[in-house]
Parts: C-alpha cells; structure tokens; sequence
C-alpha cells in the first residue's frame, strides 16, 4: 500500500513573506505534495492553492490593525474551520505574528494535532520576548531568517533550526533583467522604494516625491517601483500620484540592481539592497498611536537588519520628522560623493552579506519539517 504524502497549510500575510512562503513552496511541490493556504502570487506560481488571499493581512501600524479586528477574528475563525476539516499534516505559517500566533493558539485549542511551523519568526530579541513562549509551546519548528535570531531562540529552548537567509543565495551574482539594463544604460538611477502595504505608502510617499524632485535637480534620475502584489487600486492610485516620474512595475531587485543608490521605506527592502550591495537611505515615518506605541515597545537602537549584521551601522536612518527629502538627499550625496565613505560602506556590506549564510535555505526547511515528520 502506497503510503499517502504529508500536506501542507501555508499562510502569509505580505509581500516579503509571499516570497518566503513561495521558496518554500516551490521545494515541497517538487515532491507533488498537496498545499494550500492563504498567499500572494509568488505563493500561487510556485504552485500552491490560494484559498484565502493575502491581501486580508496587508496591514501595517497598530491603530490599522486594531480597526481591522472583527474582520481578522472572522478571517482566523474561518481559516481555523477549514484546517479541522481538511486536516493538513503541517500548518506553516509566515511572519505576520500579530495574526499568526492567534490562529495556531485556537487550531490547538480546537485539537489541531499535525506539526505547526513558524517560518521567518518574529523579532522577539527586539520587543515582546514573552512570545519566545508561544514559539516554544504551540510550534514543533521554528525557522528564523537570520543567525543572531536563531541563537537568541536556542538560548530559551525553542526548537530552531538556521543555516542561512534565503535572499543570502537567490540573489548572489544577481543580474537585471536585459529590458531595464537597457532602458537605464548610462543614466544615474535612484531607486525609489516606497512599500508594498498601504500604511507604508500612505504615509512616506509625500517625502519620497519630494526627494525625487531634489534628486533631479541634482543631475539623477529617481525611478520609483511600484512592487509587485499590490492591489489594483492602490496600483493605480499609486501610478497617478507619480504621474510626473519614471516608474518600474516589475521586480523591485531588478530596479535596485540598476541602480546607484536606494532610498525607501524600512523591511525586506534593506536587506535586498545591502545583498545587492547597494546603499540605502532607510525612513520610517509612524503617525499618532502607532508611532507612540512603538517608541514605547521597541528597546533597540535601529530598525533596519543590515545594521545588526556588522560592528557599526550600515545604513543611515532617518526617523519620523528626520525623514525629510533634503536630509535624505544629503545622506545620498555623501555616499555617493565620497570615495572615502563609499569605501568604508561598501566594505561593511560586504562583511553583512558574508553574515547572512551561502548554502541555500529552502531545500534545508524542507529538510528540517522532514525530519520531525519521521
């Protein structure tokens, strides 16, 4: 008798962990297992079955989250239902901890007995350790993204396993597409990056197009990405309100890869620029509540990753009323301008990207959910 294949449960809730979940995705399918979940399109083309999107979880700020509540409680309750009636083998869920923990805490609850694995964990070394606790309790696996992550869950008995970021190896020797190589050929690009959640763009864009402006006036052409996933409303809000600017509707890499230098807001994006080895001008501009709670949460000296993965800080940081166009101009400038800094910083991210792991991640997730299968 053929024994029957393990399924999978895999949930995202954004861009970055769409990627993730998709890696992971694309490794399981190679096996022709059964998976299913709530995810973006990368999560879709690797070939999973998208039965809730994940544009339900696009949310950014606390005050978003908290007006969002009775949708996410009917969301988790669904999701949960279904769980109990397919009973997939694994339950792998992807970042977005505010949603995530909830839903795996009432799948085991409602007698949820498969494995749970908790794939690019939360930042609990910066804020909320206590839930180092639920990683322990309701999760078989965790796998973190980065080293220093990984080491700080060993130390309080969570079951982790790491052995490098997946981005550490996709994007090594990492070329452009031939279309944007050509299209940029000589010119002195900016890339622009202003998030792929609402939040992130609602409240950075106005400083973002004010760069822009600057950036020209200094003899640079700033090229905004309009990333991928995004709904179609805010596709074409966002289009309209740069009507005045080039725009890139593809992969965001590609437009950092042609690039001089980046500006944008906080995430994923860091990392992608430090690991394509290009500088980057990191803002975040929180409003009211949201702003407030963070300051009061978070005990850690940056917010972006690069500079935790080197002695002294990589990228410059510009911070609610810090984030203007013209500070951000003149920390472009003075990496561009100065042979002397460019070194040094070019140094460091070379000393990050060596930090973040070479062998490739997703077959060794695969791996790791394998074994506590067996």
């Amino acid at each position: 008798m053929t024994k029957k294949l393990p399924s999978f449960f895999v949930s995202c809730g954004e861009v970055s962990g769409d990627l993730y979940a998709a890696d992971l995705i694309a490794e399981l399918r190679e096996q022709s297992l059964e998976i299913w979940g709530m995810m973006g399109p990368r999560g879709i083309q690797a070939g999973g079955e998208a039965t809730w999107s994940y544009e339900e979880l696009k949310l950014m700020g606390f005050t978003e989250v908290i007006s969002a509540i009775p949708r996410l409680f009917k969301l988790r309750n669904s999701i949960v239902r279904e769980i109990m009636t397919r009973k997939p083998d694994v339950v792998v869920v992807v970042d977005s901890p505010d949603f995530h923990f909830p839903l795996v805490k009432k799948l085991r609850r409602a007698g949820y007995k498969g494995l749970t694995v908790f794939l690019a964990t939360p930042t609990v070394w910066a804020w909320r350790s206590g839930r180092t606790k639920l990683l322990k309790n309701y999760f078989d696996l965790s796998l973190p993204l980065f080293s220093f992550e990984h080491d700080f869950l060993v130390q309080r008995g969570v079951n982790s396993r790491w052995i490098s970021h997946p981005l550490a190896k996709t994007l090594e020797n990492y070329s452009p597409s031939a279309e944007l190589k050509k299209r940029y050929e000589g010119r002195r690009v900016i890339a622009i990056m202003p998030g792929s959640r609402n939040y992130a763009i609602k409240f950075h864009l106005p400083q973002l197009i004010e760069t822009a402006r600057l950036l020209k006036i200094e003899g640079f052409l700033p090229v905004f990405s309009v990333a991928l996933g995004l709904s179609e409303p805010l596709r074409l809000e966002l289009t309209e309100r740069l009507a005045e600017f080039e725009k890139w509707d593809g992969d965001g890499r590609d437009l950092m890869a042609v690039s001089e230098a980046v500006a944008g807001v906080s995430g994923t994006v860091a990392v992608e620029s430090m690991l394509l080895r290009r500088f980057m001008v990191v803002i975040y501009n929180g409003k009211g509540l949201s702003w407030l709670l963070a300051r009061l949460l978070v005990r850690i000296p940056y917010i972006s990753i690069p500079n935790y993965l080197t002695d002294e800080p990589i990228f410059p940081e510009l911070l609610k009323n810090n984030a203007r166009p013209e500070r951000i101009v003149r920390e472009l400038l003075a990496y561009l301008n100065d042979p002397t800094q460019k070194a040094k910083i070019d140094q460091l991210m070379d000393s990050a990207r060596n930090n973040m792991g070479t062998t490739e991640a997703p077959p060794f997730w695969a791996r790791s959910i394998f074994d506590i299968i067996r």
